[in-house]
């Protein structure tokens, strides 16, 4: 069996498109790849933002709860104990409720 120039030449073509096709696929499987490694780092950087902000609120409705019941617990000379709303500038996000869910 003869081969002739032109054969062997299409066979090179042949395997350098497929080598070409091949390292995009590759490259477009590594861009994707790095995308959402860092799309996960990102939700993963806002849980642990959620998380802080659930800590802090969950450490104030403590020290609330404490503070409740120690003027509960606590000697009451009028009656029935006073009690103050709290002093921060933010938001009580448990007694109001939330209108747009609704």
């Amino acid at each position: 069996m003869k081969h002739g120039l032109v054969e062997v030449f299409a066979y090179q073509e042949t395997l350098l498109i497929m080598a070409v096709f091949g390292i995009a696929v590759l490259a477009m499987i590594w861009v994707g790849f790095r995308r959402w490694l860092q799309s996960r780092e990102r939700a993963h950087q806002l849980l642990s933002e959620q998380a802080a902000q659930f800590g802090a609120l969950v450490q104030r409705v403590e020290a609330r709860l404490n503070e409740i019941e120690q003027k509960v617990a606590g000697p009451a000379t009028s009656g029935a104990a006073q009690i103050e709303p709290p002093a921060s500038s933010e938001p009580d996000l448990i007694s109001k409720p939330d209108s747009a869910k609704s």
